[in-house]
């Protein structure tokens, strides 16, 4: 495999994490634009034409739940109460739901939910395509939607409710980090539903039961937050303390508003020393301007306070800080290197600034797993940054490890089995990712795109040529520019059963 390979191997759930996706103002007085005339077809019956209009809305603002998606649910019921046919093959190969552009891909679900709203594919697709995207608004709003639909719904795949699991614990997680408390609350029941609804069709499931677990114990804190928070309805009632929430869930702020709300929230942490949530109410406000000095000021107050108290949660706070800081330094490397291809001291830089990344994000991992030793989740994180530093043998045993966290097991595979393929043990790497393409069967995102492109690989690297085409030949019909598998499956329909070298790229 090679570097390029390898970047291409990393998901979601590696490297720090991205941005949230707000619309600006700009963007949503757009789509106020789209959906007026969206409304206006759809009062006229055109309801195709109102589909793709609120659809086109949505793309620039993904969070419009009243006036966008619930009316493009509305409008989608309507058309199919009239007889409006379902996507065909074509249709459906008209808005692909693959590839690596993950908002293209997010819209392209949005128009096939449209066309067919009771479609629980469709609403799968949209579900983890959104929280790929960062949309835990949009999360939010299908999860208790595709939940209802699972209740009445036949017998699926389970591996089916795992993925959903998994995307509603995603979803759940970003909305508690941006503070949507409520957003959250509404994730994290659908995603007990659902886990319910998995336990039910399969009795024998621990990861169902872990699955319910897990979104029980969080809805359970994030109740005991609302309980605890005393003055919250007060707060509510007081303008100017209102307008105060409204600015912290906003991505950015006039220099002089979030100046004033830093001190603000550094004044009630001051006052309140013993509570956590104070100064990490501070040092999120203090990061959202992605200045660095703010950001070394946010880094030492965690630090200081660690180390007084040896509360961890400061220190893991600091080091997520560092990690964003550091992941945010690479990719306007990238951007040099991509803007000057021939630089080659912007290579250098590049390649330098990423071997220090990964030494430092290593450091950060293995001390989480001493401090966290039966971890699963921080298994997996360190052993995504062994793989992208080439050093497989400490990486697979963590992945094998790490095959157990449901929300984490189709990601190992992958990585599991470009471990085995980068080290020729190409029939271990055949095994697990065969296993890794069946428990995602009926998924169109890119971790199933990826898995049967590597499994092709592993196949080819094996002289199994007629499975290899196989292989690539379904990856083609879905996409037919997927990576190299078009040119591959072309090599090996001329030589016959012969495969190209099976080496590392």
């Amino acid at each position: 495999m090679s570097k390029n390979d390898e970047q291409d191997v990393q998901t979601d759930g590696g490297g720090a994490c991205g941005e949230r996706w707000v619309a600006t103002e700009a963007e949503k007085a757009r789509a106020r634009k789209l959906f007026a005339h969206a409304q206006k077809a759809a009062d006229t019956r055109n309801y195709d034409y109102a589909i793709e209009l609120y659809v086109s809305g949505l793309a620039h603002w993904p969070d419009a739940v009243d006036e966008g998606l619930k009316m493009l649910r509305v409008v989608a019921t309507a058309r199919k109460l009239e007889g409006g046919r379902p996507p065909g093959f074509m249709t459906a190969r008209k808005y692909p739901t693959g590839g690596k552009d993950v908002r293209k891909a997010l819209n392209n679900a949005l128009h096939l939910f449209g066309l067919n709203p009771s479609n629980i594919a469709y609403m799968e697709q949209l579900l983890q395509l959104a929280a790929r995207a960062r949309c835990d608004v949009m999360v939010a709003w299908i999860g208790p939607v595709l939940a209802d639909a699972y209740t009445s719904a036949k017998k699926l795949p389970a591996g089916r409710y795992e993925a959903a699991c998994a995307a509603m614990d995603a979803g759940a997680e970003l909305a508690m980090q941006y503070e949507n408390d409520s957003g959250a609350i509404n994730i994290l029941r659908a995603n007990i539903t659902t886990a319910q609804v998995w336990a039910h069709h399969y009795p024998e499931s621990a990861e169902a039961g872990r699955a319910e677990s897990n979104a029980s114990g969080k809805l359970t804190i994030l109740k005991g937050r609302f309980d605890r928070a005393e003055d919250f309805t007060e707060s509510l009632k007081n303008a100017e303390d209102q307008q105060e929430l409204h600015d912290r869930d906003k991505k950015a702020h006039a220099q002089d508003r979030a100046e004033a709300l830093i001190e603000r929230a550094r004044r009630e942490w001051e006052a309140n020393r013993g509570v956590p949530n104070k100064l990490l109410t501070l040092v999120d406000l203090m990061t959202r301007t992605e200045s660095d000095q703010r950001e070394d000021e946010a880094i030492k107050l965690l630090e200081q306070e660690y180390a007084t108290g040896r509360n961890y949660i400061f220190k893991h706070k600091a080091d997520e800080l560092q990690m964003r800081r550091l992941e945010r330094r690479r990719r306007e490397l990238v951007g040099k290197v991509k803007a000057s291809p021939g630089d080659e001291a912007a290579r250098q830089a590049l390649d330098e600034h990423t071997r220090r990344q990964m030494e430092i994000e290593i450091g950060i991992f293995e001390e989480r797993l001493r401090t966290y030793p039966t971890d699963l989740r921080v298994k997996f994180q360190l052993a995504v940054r062994f793989f992208r530093s080439g050093r497989y043998d400490e990486a697979i045993p963590l992945f094998q490890a790490s095959r157990l966290d449901a929300r984490a097991r189709a990601q190992s595979r992958l990585y599991l089995g470009c471990c085995f393929y980068n080290k020729r043990f190409y029939d271990q790497a055949v095994e697990v990712l065969q296993r890794g393409v069946e428990e995602t069967e009926g998924r169109s995102d890119a971790l199933a795109f990826d898995l049967n492109y590597w499994l092709g690989r592993a196949l080819e690297a094996c002289r199994r040529g007629d499975e290899a085409r196989r292989i690539y030949g379904r990856v083609i019909e879905m996409d037919y520019n997927y990576r190299d598998a078009r040119a591959r499956l072309e090599r090996l329909v001329t030589a016959g059963e012969k495969p190209s070298n099976g080496g590392a790229a």
